[in-house]
């Protein structure tokens, strides 16, 4: 049996709000993240697993903004090197009048490049900033 969506609405870009600086960013396009477990089975006599064996917690992810905000960044980053900006929090905050509102928190993130990319005819010019985090907090 199916289950109905609250009030029939689903969560949707125009729900989400991302805190980076403790500044809600506007000219951002996409947030990407994930977290993922090492998981393994374990042999013993015979073809079987016998066990589990559980590793390291891995996180990645990444944003994409319009270059002019990028920009802002760069300038107020330390020697105007976004990769020197210390390590920050993320706020994702998906809300609204008709939806449940949770927050995920990224934890410990920092910019691992300062990229740019072009090409004739761009009628806006985005950036996608990879990221180093620590942890993240889903519905926080």
């Amino acid at each position: 049996m199916a289950t109905a969506l609250i009030n029939g609405v689903n969560y949707s870009w125009s729900n989400v709000t991302v805190v980076l600086f403790g500044v809600p960013i506007i000219g951002i396009t996409e947030i990407n993240y994930n977290s993922k477990q090492k998981k393994e089975n374990n042999y013993g006599i015979g073809v079987e697993p016998i066990s589990r064996g559980y590793g390291n917690k891995e996180y990645d992810g990444s944003i994409k903004l319009y270059l002019d905000e990028w920009i802002g960044i760069v300038n107020a980053s330390p020697m105007k090197d976004p990769t020197q900006i210390a390590p920050f929090d993320i706020q994702i905050v998906y809300g609204g009048s008709r939806v449940t509102s949770k927050v995920d928190i990224i934890h410990m993130a920092e910019f691992l490049e300062n990229p740019l990319k072009s090409a004739q005819g761009d009628g806006k010019i985005e950036v996608t900033i990879p990221l180093i985090i620590g942890g993240i907090s889903y519905g926080v």
